[in-house]
């Protein structure tokens, strides 16, 4: 049976499978003094491009493009797996992917792999979503060959000065529901993250992503639209909220009619510690 959670999450992503990948997929983001082409490439870069066998597997894989990403590499020896709880997000993969991948349904806490059958596990903008995150990374450790590796892109601090803190803040004030509870909130936190992959992970980097979503204020707006606690207000809030939102960006607008927006992340990386002989 889905905690109340996971019921609201299938429920959104019945309605707005592919919403990660279309608003990420061609994201630039500022990381390092440096930029990468999106997150999701922070994430496919992170697997090993030699001929070795290797399996990957992408937890909660949503609709399949980082796996897509993976899969045009055409790299001998690459076996792809995804596993996402959504029914409808795995059909958007299947769609995208034309067998390129082997998906699954399931729930990361309780992985339908075998003990130490995966190389590389990745997992874009999910984690902080999970109920029993501890549960969660005991079953990566399970899956995880030792020295295996796991890589992680998630919620991170607000970025000051762009539309999303302009959101945030009305956001608060506005009379609607009590903001959404999902996940552990030690995943928001440098501090938990590193409490929480303190056991059986070596290893543990983190770097923060401020990841790119500029476009005029209607175009912004669509994309704040699919938050999850913007997600849960009645229509009248939303509209309520759009015009506050279009009237309180006008400050931010370029010349070229766009506004910023900065989207704050975190990508974790960590090596699955050998186990002792």
């Amino acid at each position: 049976m889905p905690s109340p959670s996971e019921s609201y999450l299938l429920d959104f992503h019945a309605r707005l499978a592919g919403v990660t990948s279309k608003w990420f997929a061609s994201a630039p983001v500022e990381v390092e003094g440096g930029t990468a082409p999106s997150s999701y490439a922070l994430l496919e870069a992170v697997v090993p491009g030699d001929a070795r066998p290797l399996a990957v597997l992408d937890l909660a894989c949503g609709d399949g493009y980082l796996l897509e990403l993976l899969a045009r590499r055409k790299q001998p020896g690459l076996s792809l797996l995804g596993l996402d709880m959504s029914e409808h997000e795995l059909v958007a993969a299947q769609g995208r992917l034309n067998g390129t991948a082997t998906l699954v349904p399931g729930r990361a806490q309780s992985l339908p792999f075998e003990d130490a059958s995966v190389d590389v596990v990745l997992s874009h903008l999910a984690l902080m979503l999970m109920d029993d995150v501890e549960t969660v990374l005991a079953e990566l450790r399970r899956v995880l060959k030792p020295g295996g590796r796991v890589s992680i892109v998630v919620g991170g601090d607000l970025v000051p000065g762009n539309a999303l803190e302009v959101f945030a803040g009305l956001m608060k004030s506005a009379a609607a529901v009590p903001p959404t509870r999902l996940g552990d909130p030690r995943v928001r936190s440098v501090d938990g993250l590193r409490e929480l992959f303190a056991e059986g992970f070596v290893d543990v980097t983190m770097r923060s992503l401020s990841v790119q979503g500029d476009g005029s204020p209607s175009e912004v707006w669509e994309s704040l639209l699919t938050t999850y606690d913007a997600d849960r207000l009645s229509p009248a809030a939303q509209a309520s909220l759009k015009a506050s939102f279009i009237q309180a960006v006008e400050p931010l607008r370029r010349s070229d009619g766009s506004v910023p927006l900065r989207w704050g992340m975190r990508q974790l990386t960590a090596i699955r510690e050998a186990r002792a002989t």
